[in-house]
């Protein structure tokens, strides 16, 4: 597949993967900025503004926004992330002027109408509410305070409801003017598109100012293993989380890492499910899954069970990580988990959203494109020493911390 990569003068990059065989494309916009850019009283600021730029510009009200995505058929939507914001459509080949200058629209010449912003004021705490009603998600987010606290990571990204309740549009247009610059915007798109013709309407809708401050290198509050916990009455299972502080998405140990959690926790055949919900019925539900960010990352275990069974749950789980650093993988492991994971890539190369979100990924991170042949190689040379070795260093039960959501806590 054709991958090409151009930077305009104001600093915006725009990448493209082009597949011919297709008839659709998936395009995206990728702010470099997410939640752990703001400041305190900043925090939902990102959120906020991802919600606004679908609720109208001076051509266009929200109504029009969505009905001219439904005729062509296509998709428009957007999320905010503690690293990027990130605005994205799917659409058939033959409307990507159409969707291109729909997009632009809304990214550049949004109203921020002082309606509009009380309206979607009550829609995001709403969100907040659902958020909060959700143990998973409550769960998760109390493990990021136990690993991050106080840095702006352990925060939550929709912000605090007190923040919501505050925020003016002055407020809004001075994060947009901030952070909306050349330098924080990637424009991908892969699927049957061209890329000259996308560089064509990028650079004559998207004038943004090219300069803009860099993201702070953080320095991280040395990790000591914390517990938080929420009594959640209305519920009969308990949810729980363990996680620990790991690599950074630019690491040469990504790849072991990801062939780690595949076969801990990344499937019905991994050993954490095989254990504790096949041979000992302990659990409904257990993944493993990790984040890699920009200059840190974490690995985290999720489960949830009867409040009676969490302790012999945990056992379990350290038990597993304990087997693993004492006998390594059992024969035919290694080979079965790389055929796993490189089949899942291969599956997900059907999709080009898929593809677009990994195009914009590896640019946000890696500032480079990897290759299909490139990943699989990579997963290739992954061999039993590095995964001890990762082992060794990260499956000890004493540098996890644990957070619990649910009832007799």
């Amino acid at each position: 597949m054709a991958y090409r990569k151009s930077v305009l003068p104001n600093g915006i990059r725009v990448i493209t993967e082009n597949v011919s065989q297709v008839h659709s494309v998936a395009l995206g916009v990728c702010i470099t900025r997410g939640s752990r850019d703001e400041t305190e009283e900043e925090n939902g600021l990102s959120h906020f503004i991802e919600h606004l730029f679908f609720k109208g510009t001076e051509k266009r009200s929200a109504r029009d926004i969505a009905i001219e995505m439904d005729e062509i058929g296509g998709e428009l939507n957007g999320f905010t992330t503690r690293e990027f914001t990130y605005y994205y459509a799917r659409f058939l080949d033959e409307h990507l002027d159409k969707v291109w200058n729909l997009i632009s629209d809304i990214l550049k010449n949004s109203k921020f109408d002082p309606a509009q912003i009380e309206l979607e004021r009550n829609v995001i705490l709403e969100e907040m509410k659902s958020f909060k009603d959700s143990p998973s998600d409550q769960v998760l987010h109390l493990l990021s305070g136990c690993l991050f606290e106080p840095h702006p990571l352990s925060w939550e990204i929709m912000g605090s409801e007190e923040n919501v309740k505050r925020f003016t549009r002055e407020d809004i247009l001075n994060f947009h003017e901030k952070h909306y610059r050349g330098s924080n915007i990637i424009v991908g798109a892969s699927g049957n598109i061209e890329h000259n013709k996308l560089v064509e309407l990028v650079e004559a809708s998207f004038e943004f100012a090219k300069e803009s401050t860099l993201r702070k290198k953080d320095n991280f509050q040395k990790l000591t293993p914390k517990f938080k916990k929420a009594k959640k009455n209305d519920i009969s299972q308990v949810h729980v989380a363990l996680g620990t502080r790991i690599i950074e998405y630019d690491n040469e140990l990504r790849y072991p890492w990801l062939i780690l959690n595949t076969f801990l926790g990344g499937g019905m055949s991994s050993r954490l499910f095989q254990r504790l919900r096949e041979e000992e019925a302990l659990v409904y539900e257990i993944s493993s899954f990790m984040e890699l960010l920009s200059d840190t990352g974490t690995f985290d275990v999720y489960f949830l069970t009867d409040p009676k069974n969490v302790q012999k749950a945990m056992e379990y789980i350290w038990d597993e990580f304990r087997k693993l650093n004492k006998n390594g993988l059992e024969p035919g492991e290694l080979k079965r988990t790389k055929e796993h994971l490189k089949g899942n890539l291969m599956l997900s190369l059907e999709s080009m959203s898929s593809r677009m979100v990994r195009l914009l990924s590896n640019e946000m991170h890696l500032n480079k494109n990897i290759s299909l042949d490139e990943t699989i190689a990579n997963i290739e040379k992954v061999d039993e020493e590095v995964l001890r070795s990762i082992a060794n260093d990260y499956l000890i039960s004493d540098i996890y911390s644990i957070s619990k959501v649910g009832p007799k806590l």
